[in-house]
């Protein structure tokens, strides 16, 4: 095949993939729940304790099969050991609440040939994967009490075994599964749940062990240690070789907005 047969060929195919190319854009209404070292030990019980979420997301659909899309939602994520079946978690009785903010790039890959421009194909399930950049703030549940500062665990100190104070940002890797039908030419509608795996272990203040609290300040010790029940330095107080997890699950309404078709040169038509 010599190179004016290729470029022929190419030609037609921007000509084509222009027209079939479309944008939407969404608004995701739905719920935001987490799984780590407070609360209940199963993530099965995460969909119990979901707290309201909101987000805006954009899809370029350069396929039938594939669409790429950028998205930022923002929801709650709470936990407490009242909530915990295991009597010594339960004993523990911490607690936190947190604000989450998910700015994410990805792709869905559709199960089915799903055309956004032609109404015979109507829906289609997915499956969703990228990465995500998020900021937390966890707080003691009911208060607005920041954990970060206060170095629960020793953070920021010169204590042995202890580290720096954890960032609030991180970066997490969503992937989940939905289904998308189109309900008119110009919308869409997507039911979506996705996991996000934190590359953190602290979106609830909790990782690692115990400081004595004499070594801390008095807030900090308070809140390091809320229970009754007495601790010795270095006992664990998380685990820190699991990082933290978070959902997010809704529903997207999406307004499509089709390109206009590049015109083929003449010269390049028959």
């Amino acid at each position: 095949m010599n190179k004016i047969s290729l470029f022929f060929i190419g030609a037609l195919l921007l000509c084509n993939g222009a027209f079939a190319q479309k944008n939407e854009y969404g608004f995701f209404v739905g719920s935001s729940g987490y799984f780590g070292d407070v609360g209940y030990e199963n993530a099965e019980k995460m969909l119990a304790h979901q707290s309201p979420a909101i987000g805006f997301i954009y899809k370029r659909n350069s396929h039938d099969y594939l669409s790429f899309r950028t998205s930022i939602q923002a929801g709650k994520i709470k936990a407490t050991d009242e909530w915990a079946t295991n009597s010594t978690r339960k004993a523990r009785n911490l607690s936190f609440e947190s604000s989450i903010i998910d700015l994410n790039l990805g792709f869905e890959f559709n199960f089915f040939k799903f055309s956004t421009r032609k109404r015979k194909i109507t829906y289609s399930p997915y499956l969703f994967a990228g990465i995500s950049a998020i900021a937390f703030n966890p707080k003691v549940m009911g208060t607005q009490i920041e954990l970060q500062p206060l170095g629960t665990e020793g953070q920021g100190t010169n204590l042995p075994n202890t580290e720096s104070k954890y960032n609030r940002f991180a970066v997490a890797i969503p992937f989940g599964f939905g289904y998308k039908m189109n309900v008119s030419k110009k919308w869409s509608i997507s039911l979506e749940w996705t996991w996000r795996s934190a590359q953190t272990d602290y979106l609830d203040d909790v990782s690692t062990q115990y400081i004595n609290p004499i070594l801390l300040s008095s807030e900090a010790a308070t809140w390091s240690n809320p229970s009754d029940v007495d601790i010795t330095n270095g006992k664990s107080r998380g685990n820190k070789n699991n990082n933290d997890w978070y959902n997010f699950t809704g529903i997207t309404f999406s307004y499509k907005i089709r390109n206009k078709p590049n015109k083929c040169p003449k010269a390049l038509l028959p």
